[in-house]
């Protein structure tokens, strides 16, 4: 897990790396997780997570007291066709979708699917990447 992680960011690692529903389908399994951007050269297939829309966080004298932002979450194949790709989304769903999210010093409110990701990449000669998952919105305080 990447150490600049915000704590939101650490919550839905955790979860999505400890859903063995979804890791089982990854080539590098509970290491096949990343934040905003795989390592050159990982073997698909994999699952990278980012933040869309961060949130405005509202401060109090303690501290952050609301976090309400939108993440994608996708799986990242290598082929021609998407199904592999999809089945990985199914999972992160499953994981994600309606789903409580552990987050340090903060409450859990909400976590559900907002909108669908799904594109094809070309890269080098010809190849193929399949992205396929889902927006998701996160609400904690």
């Amino acid at each position: 897990m990447a150490t600049s992680m915000n704590p939101v960011q650490a919550g839905i690692f955790s979860k999505l790396a400890g859903a063995s529903g979804l890791t089982g389908l990854l080539a590098a399994g509970t290491a096949g997780v990343f934040f905003n951007v795989a390592p050159e050269n990982q073997n698909p297939p994999y699952v990278v997570f980012n933040e869309q829309s961060p949130s405005v966080p509202i401060y109090t004298m303690g501290g952050v007291k609301f976090e309400n932002a939108i993440y994608q979450v996708k799986a990242v194949t290598q082929s021609n066709s998407a199904l592999s790709a999809g089945t990985i989304a199914d999972q992160i769903d499953a994981a994600l979708q309606d789903t409580t999210l552990t987050v340090t010093g903060y409450t859990h409110h909400f976590l559900r699917r907002t909108q669908n990701v799904d594109y094809t990449e070309l890269g080098p000669a010809g190849t193929k990447f399949q992205h396929r998952g889902a927006l998701y919105r996160v609400i904690v305080a």
